[in-house]
């Protein structure tokens, strides 16, 4: 490095931490002992109206995400095309390891994305990829972090107006965007405390969440218009990842690591990692390895971006629990068995149905106005407003049309099948 640009990385480096410490935090909670707290600590009974539960006065006032983040197509190395025309020698490359994935912040991406559908704004760069995990499959990190976000917001939402319900309006995402909260049983929260009210609700909602953005993809929206994301509409890690993100996200509310934005971002960065070790994270040669793997089978290294015959198979269980696709053993490579084990066992993660003795789904809705493009699709029958009640119907739908698309089997891991849309005649 020439002393030049060494002075000059220096001189970066001032203004990224000089900015980093001006930047005031989004939100912090007062944490502090109230006159309750002091008296139920020396005895109070609970008959007297004090609880050690959440009050609504100490849930954090998190700020609405606006931001995307634009990550990860399936597959590695990929290459783009803009229309019809290649982009020659550019390469997605996405592929991470266990140790690159440190640096969340909420509400992170690099496009802000306004209620008329403008996009502008670099922000934090986040390391985001898939990461492959012996027995949670690949990990989309952009994913996780996405719907933790949204955990986290909807949660503090849901814990301030519990007692009277709420609609909760959300940004535009193929429509315009709401969660509709009906008001909770007085006796229940009192039996549960706010806290374990809201964050099953807030799991089950932004799980919802996900969902309709995999939907809304595979009509067409996009976040911008000259990119379709239809490639990645359920890809094989999409569901998995997305729920891992919403369970971290309440277990950090569970420990009170939310308080504080700051408190937030380091908090996902340890459950992320320890998470992944937990699923057997391997190193990012080795993650290349799998998806070299399941080239021709779940994806096709000769598409390029975004050609929506580059991922050849899709996951459309959004049912409970959620389990994920393993590299199949007869295509592991010696390393990847080596590291994984010959038969590594999956993880499937749950989805909270209930709290107490109530269905989720009765207590919360996702409610879209969606884009008249959309709902143009048969599996709306003409309606206006779409719920996440009506997702199950439109998801057996989609995998319908895909099974059409690219054959039976292809809304599987392992069932071999060689559909046209796989033929690997050579990189176009």
């Amino acid at each position: 490095m020439t002393v030049a640009n060494a002075r000059a990385a220096v001189l970066l480096l001032f203004c990224a931490l000089a900015t980093a410490c001006s930047t005031p935090p989004r939100w912090r909670a007062e944490d502090k002992p109230t006159e309750a707290d002091v008296a139920h600590l020396l005895g109070a009974e609970q008959s007297e109206g004090l609880s050690r539960h959440l009050r609504a006065s100490e849930v954090p006032a998190i700020p609405v995400r606006t931001r995307f983040r634009p990550c990860c197509a399936f597959g590695s190395d990929l290459r783009v095309r803009l229309g019809s025309m290649p982009i020659p020698g550019y390469f997605v490359g996405n592929v991470l390891g266990p140790g690159d994935v440190r640096g969340h912040s909420y509400d992170s991406g690099v496009i802000r994305v306004g209620p008329s559908g403008d996009a502008s704004g670099l922000v934090h760069r986040e390391p985001n990829g898939l990461v492959y995990t012996c027995r949670g499959g690949f990990i989309d990190t952009a994913h996780v972090r996405d719907v933790a976000d949204w955990t986290i917001y909807i949660a503090t939402q849901i814990a301030s107006q519990l007692e009277r319900g709420a609609v909760i309006e959300l940004p535009d995402e193929g429509g315009a965007r709401r969660i509709v909260l009906a008001s909770v049983e007085p006796e229940l929260l009192a039996q549960l405390g706010r806290r374990q009210v809201s964050l099953p609700l807030a799991q089950w909602a932004a799980f919802q969440m996900s969902v309709w953005h995999e939907i809304a993809t595979w009509y067409g929206w996009s976040t911008v218009d000259a990119f379709p994301e239809t490639a990645s509409a359920f890809s094989p890690e999409d569901l998995y990842s997305n729920l891992l993100g919403a369970r971290i996200a309440a277990a950090i509310a569970s420990s009170r690591t939310a308080r504080s934005e700051f408190l937030y971002n380091r908090s996902v960065d340890e459950w992320l990692a320890k998470s992944l070790a937990h699923l057997g994270a391997v190193p990012a040669p080795l993650g290349r390895e799998a998806l070299e793997a399941v080239d021709g089978l779940w994806w096709d290294s000769s598409r390029r971006l975004p050609d929506k015959s580059l991922v050849l198979r899709r996951n459309f269980d959004i049912g409970d629990p959620v389990a994920p696709w393993l590299v199949p053993p007869e295509r592991m490579s010696p390393a990847l068995r080596a590291a994984c084990g010959p038969a590594p066992e999956p993880v499937a993660i749950r989805n909270p149905p209930l709290v107490g003795k109530s269905q989720c789904g009765e207590l919360i809705r996702v409610e879209i106005e969606a884009e008249d493009g959309i709902l143009a699709n048969p599996a709306f029958a003409g309606e206006s407003v779409i719920s996440s009640r009506d997702f199950e119907t439109v998801v057996r739908e989609i995998a319908q049309q895909n099974r059409r698309e690219f054959g039976p089997g292809s809304d599987r891991p392992q069932i071999r099948f060689r559909p046209q849309a796989a033929s690997r005649g050579g990189r176009p």
